[in-house]
């Protein structure tokens, strides 16, 4: 079954993010790096062995992307928890898993390569769906060689729960209850909220 990968805190200024990330739980991200095209970059941190946290944001040393930027950046300042991402399981490809999503009408969309190079100079890629899709719907990422993040970024923090709201819940709980993912999910506005154990105490990012 496929697991929670990574959450994507969204918004316009890349310190301001670290910075607010770093206040509520007492550990700062550390950089991640540039997503060349996108016109983003980011921070990350360990929630786990294979979960983390990515602080993402616009790039001021990059153009503006031909397309928006992911995660509604560009419309919203933030920081805002945005988005999530699950992985395949063992016996599972990021294929299976999209397909398997479109069967509950949940299309996380097409499969596309990507990389970004590391502060270290190292270059990673990975293959995800790319969508506009925010909130309890994943998308699907795939790390293939490359290590997951979770395992190379700062730790301390552990994920407790990842919980939500949705208007059409039902379809929510069973997409979810598929895919494997423990989730808490009731009726209202999307949204998307994650409990952490932080050096701070627990804490909640929204």
């Amino acid at each position: 079954m496929a697991g929670f990968d990574h959450f994507a805190l969204a918004c316009k200024d890349l310190q301001t993010g670290v910075d607010y990330v770093e206040s509520l739980t007492g550990v700062r991200a550390a950089p991640g790096g540039p997503h060349p095209g996108v016109g983003t970059h980011n921070a990350l941190l360990s929630l786990g062995t294979d979960v983390y946290l990515e602080i993402i944001a616009v790039d001021p040393e990059q153009p503006d992307p031909n397309e928006p930027r992911p995660f509604g950046i560009d419309d919203h300042d933030g920081p805002r928890l945005a988005a999530f991402a699950i992985h395949p399981d063992s016996g599972e490809s990021i294929a299976s898993v999209a397909e398997m999503m479109r069967s509950h009408g949940a299309d996380p969309g097409p499969v596309s390569s990507m990389s970004r190079r590391k502060p270290d100079g190292e270059e990673i890629s990975w293959r995800l769906t790319r969508s506009n899709r925010t909130g309890l719907i994943p998308f699907v990422i795939d790390w293939g060689t490359t290590p997951n993040p979770a395992t190379v970024t700062p730790t301390g923090c552990s994920l407790v729960s990842v919980e939500g709201t949705e208007p059409n819940t039902a379809g929510i709980i069973e997409l979810h209850r598929s895919l494997g993912l423990t989730s808490t999910v009731s009726e209202g506005p999307t949204s998307l909220r994650v409990v952490l154990n932080t050096p701070n105490g627990q804490v909640s990012l929204t």
